[in-house]
């Protein structure tokens, strides 16, 4: 642990970007946290919980694929797995980006945190298209 504490030391003094990308993947967790939280219609039985282009196989025919995409529904309780990824990628790919940088360098553990805000923004686009189509 100590170990770790130095390596963060070392990181926040000499690579302000790393840094700066650290706070961008925090922030914008809990950003999708807090809206995911205040914004998930618990008085409501059905909420739209997935979207899906094709969607299931219901006909067990090929001519079923056609129409069978569009919104899946859902109890409240699954949209929280929005929240809980966000909570899981704000906190655990900022550890992990401090063991990537040692193990690494600089650079591929902006890249491993760009990524991870890449997929925080597609999570927060599709909660927000859940939400608004309900």
């Amino acid at each position: 642990m100590r170990n770790f504490r130095e390596t963060f030391k070392k990181i926040y003094q000499e690579e302000k970007g790393l840094v700066l990308v650290m706070g961008l993947v925090f922030l914008l967790s809990l950003l999708l946290v807090i809206y995911g939280v205040f914004n998930i219609n618990t008085s409501g039985s059905l909420n739209y919980v997935g979207y899906g282009d094709i969607g299931k196989f219901t006909g067990g025919e090929y001519l079923s694929l056609w129409n069978s995409g569009g919104y899946r529904s859902g109890g409240w309780i699954e949209l929280m797995a929005f929240p809980a990824l966000a909570l899981i990628i704000g906190v655990l790919h900022n550890l992990l980006a401090v063991v990537i940088y040692k193990r690494r360098g600089a650079g591929v553990a902006k890249a491993f945190l760009l990524l991870s805000l890449v997929i925080l923004l597609g999570a927060f686009i599709t909660l927000m298209r859940l939400l608004g189509e309900g």
